[in-house]
């Protein structure tokens, strides 16, 4: 496959090892990829893990370094996505541990239960942050728009399909704007998942949040856990570097065998 003149290359986390192409007009991995790959809960009985929305495959391929065990669907609607997740694939070595799926998420999830396709541990998913009104503070390409905006799969279609694919109590791990966290409890125990799981993650320790981390399992009894927060940097505007604990996350938490 040939390198595409929007690619770039960039690291993947502070692992020295990983890197993948990203293009310049598409979606990039941020600080909300990274946490969301190292807080999700794996465990020993993790073995089937599903991404909904891959994109360039940044997720998939850092959580993937969590566990040698794991096995990673990770599907994606859209082509120019898929045909950068595979050449990132496979220049991390990893085409036989993630399975790439070219298919529309509301579509595939409905074959895949007329299938008796097998169900899955963990479900994790950066969804669509802003929905489908929202306008973009600037001019952005579709391929970014679908990646961003509820077009093509909002927040419940991925709660309700998600429910009908997962094994019982297993996981589904999202993260999301904090202004959508009523709306996401409020659909989450719609179709019988229960938050167990909540970070908020705030710029610097007086900013108010911007992301939140949210973790729910399936058919599972009540009682939400509300864990410390997650501050990025420094309380000094002027400094911009991540603080240590944050640093940490930037390297993929392997699980204890």
């Amino acid at each position: 496959m040939k390198i595409q003149d929007s690619w770039v290359k960039n690291s993947l986390g502070y692992d020295n090892s990983l890197y993948i192409y990203q293009d310049k007009t598409m979606f990039n991995y941020s600080v909300d990829t990274i946490l969301l790959a190292n807080l999700a809960t794996l465990n020993r009985k993790t073995k089937n893990v599903l991404e909904i929305g891959t994109n360039n495959a940044a997720l998939s391929i850092f959580l993937q370094q969590r566990s040698e065990d794991i096995k990673i669907d990770a599907i994606e609607i859209q082509k120019e996505a898929i045909n950068l997740a595979k050449y990132n694939l496979k220049i991390n070595n990893l085409e036989k541990k993630i399975n790439l799926i070219h298919d529309d998420f509301n579509k595939w999830w409905k074959n895949h239960t007329k299938k008796q396709g097998k169900k899955y541990d963990l479900i994790i998913c950066n969804p669509p942050f802003f929905t489908k009104n929202s306008k973009s503070k600037k001019d952005i390409s579709k391929q970014m728009l679908i990646a961003t905006h509820e077009i093509k799969l909002n927040l419940e279609q991925i709660i309700e399909g998600s429910s009908k694919i997962i094994n019982q109590k297993g996981y589904l791990s999202l993260i999301i704007p904090p202004e959508r966290l009523v709306d996401c409890f409020f659909v989450l125990k719609k179709y019988n998942w229960e938050p167990k799981r909540i970070i908020m993650i705030h710029p610097r320790i007086k900013q108010k949040a911007i992301l939140v981390f949210v973790e729910s399992r399936f058919n599972t009894g009540w009682g939400v856990h509300f864990e410390p927060n997650i501050y990025l940097h420094p309380e000094t505007k002027t400094k911009h570097e991540y603080l240590e604990e944050v640093k940490k996350l930037y390297k993929p938490i392997k699980i204890k065998k």
